[in-house]
């Protein structure tokens, strides 16, 4: 049974260990300052909340946005709406014969902007236009995976730090596309993070992997750091862990890229159109 909080807004758990619904919220209007912070609380201990059946315009997925943080631009600056250059377009749609957004975005595991230095808080995904079926996107809860090692394994990985690659994931995920330019790569150099970070607001701690993304563990022969990263990337999307979203038009997700991991999932473009738009959520960097 959801679980009520205060005024009208209502919290019902999506999954054991990752999720929550929120209803009772039309983010057309100001959150008051009280469900806000219930909000805020959730989203730390719950790693993903949903927004059904909204109705917003480009300013208001803004506006309520900018409650959890500053936000954050993107590398491909041609997928940025222009009004909104807060909004990034994910999106198959050709429109005057350039597509209007990215697409093929997110095809493995990962979290936000992890290849920064200072990596984002989270995102707030929006539902435009959705695919009748397919297009799923899945999450894993990255504290889950942690509590789930074994002693030992926690032992091992607690220390290490790896690095991550934005031009390492652009040219395995877009190997059929144009290079990165010059500038873009400038824009997105090689960082290390932690293997096991602590969530800034709670303590807890959680994975912090990927594939793609994650080049290597430091430190760690090549041999060794590719088939530890295969086993904990293995582990960390066991679907024990894991909550899979089926889109509606008018859903409003939001999750922690602190604590998560996300992936989307394949839908027959060439049939069905898909139109989402992300905002992203300034973070500060992992320790």
């Amino acid at each position: 049974m959801p679980q009520a909080t205060s005024s009208t807004l209502q919290l019902e758990n999506l999954s054991p260990f990752i999720g929550t619904a929120v209803h009772g919220i039309d983010l057309r209007e100001p959150v008051s300052d009280a469900d806000f912070a219930v909000l805020r609380d959730a989203l730390n201990q719950r790693s993903l909340l949903l927004f059904r059946g909204q109705q917003i315009d480009e300013g208001q997925h803004v506006a309520f946005s900018r409650r959890f943080g500053t936000l954050l631009g993107h590398v491909l600056t041609q997928f940025l709406k222009q009004q909104h250059p807060e909004i990034y377009v994910l999106s198959n749609v050709t429109e005057g014969g350039k597509p209007i957004g990215n697409h093929k975005e997110g095809w493995n595991w990962h979290s936000d902007l992890s290849y920064k230095a200072e990596p984002s808080l989270g995102a707030l995904l929006y539902a435009v236009e959705v695919p009748p079926e397919g297009g799923d996107t899945l999450f894993a809860s990255m504290h889950a995976a942690w509590d789930a090692l074994d002693p030992a394994m926690q032992q091992r990985i607690r220390h290490l730090k790896a690095t991550h690659s934005y031009a390492n994931y652009y040219g395995k995920a877009f190997a059929d596309r144009q290079p990165l330019s010059d500038k873009q790569r400038a824009d997105v150099p090689d960082v290390q993070h932690p293997l096991v970070r602590t969530h800034p607001e709670t303590g807890r701690l959680s994975l912090y992997v990927g594939q793609d993304v994650v080049k290597q563990i430091d430190g760690l022969p090549a041999d060794e750091s590719t088939a530890l990263l295969a086993e904990l990337n293995a582990h960390a999307i066991d679907p024990r862990f894991c909550y899979r979203h089926r889109w509606q038009a008018g859903d409003l997700l939001i999750w922690d890229n602190r604590s998560t991991m996300h992936c989307a999932t394949p839908y027959d473009d060439h049939k069905y159109r898909r139109v989402m738009h992300r905002t992203t959520v300034a973070g500060d960097r992992p320790f």
